[in-house]
């Protein structure tokens, strides 16, 4: 764990605090930015279809990135909500980790990051515009897979942390609620759609709020993976007529 980070890792965020280390930490880390290259995320994906054989290819695909986006989104948003701290976790500036399993198993970062400078800069742009967006674009392209259940699975992770961060401390106000907008407002500041906006409801049911997702993210198709229960926008006849033809 970075010791400087430490204070980010309470309650159910402290699963996540090994996710990112400094260099010489781990051995055999790949550039982030060769995840974009065609044949290292095949190489990676097909590592990762070992552990589900016979597996759905878009729902390896989708699992795959939520391991990658636990592995990252969770310590830099929990880094800009609860000290409000900006991580260099730009795909160019990060190595990648990878188990052996060919999932992220944790992501090297340069350093540890820096307070934010208190102005106008948007203090997720980094993790959004740096890494997340143009790795989906990029594994959209090679394998097929929708955007949106690529952006739901990233925002659905997101969200979650800022769930977390209330639980376990006192998140900075700023943070907290440039974070809430992100997942509200249908455009960014450059005018383009934004991809989380609406990624994460909460219908009601029976009178009580529900938390769940816009994208199903697949994993009902990989042997062995139970669903997500209540957070699937599918009806759960679906699921298990899908399941069982797959």
């Amino acid at each position: 764990m970075i010791a400087s980070l430490a204070p980010c890792f309470a309650g159910n965020l402290h699963w996540y605090k090994e996710t990112l280390a400094l260099p010489g930490t781990h051995g055999g880390a790949i550039a982030g930015r060769r995840l974009l290259e065609k044949g290292v995320a095949e190489e990676l994906m097909s590592r990762f279809a070992g552990t589900y054989p016979g597996g759905d290819r878009n729902a390896l695909v989708s699992m795959w990135t939520q391991w990658h986006f636990g592995a990252l989104v969770i310590p830099a948003t929990a880094a800009i909500l609860l000290l409000d701290r900006e991580l260099p976790v730009d795909l160019d500036a990060i190595g990648i980790v990878p188990h052996e399993s060919g999932r992220t198993a944790a992501l090297v970062i340069p350093d540890d990051g820096k307070p934010h400078p208190g102005n106008a800069t948007e203090r997720f742009s980094r993790l959004f515009e740096g890494h997340v967006e143009p790795l989906i674009h990029s594994f959209a392209g090679q394998f097929g897979v929708s955007k949106r259940l690529l952006w739901t699975n990233a925002a659905a992770i997101f969200e979650w942390t800022l769930q977390q961060a209330l639980e376990v401390g006192a998140p900075c106000p700023a943070a907290l609620e440039e974070g809430r907008v992100l997942l509200r407002q249908r455009c960014g500041g450059d005018g383009r759609p934004n991809p989380i906006c609406g990624a994460i409801c909460y219908p009601l049911e029976q009178g009580q709020p529900v938390r769940r997702r816009k994208v199903c993210c697949l994993r009902y198709l990989l042997p062995g993976v139970e669903d997500c229960g209540s957070l699937c926008p599918l009806p759960p006849t679906s699921r298990q007529q899908k399941s069982a033809s797959a």
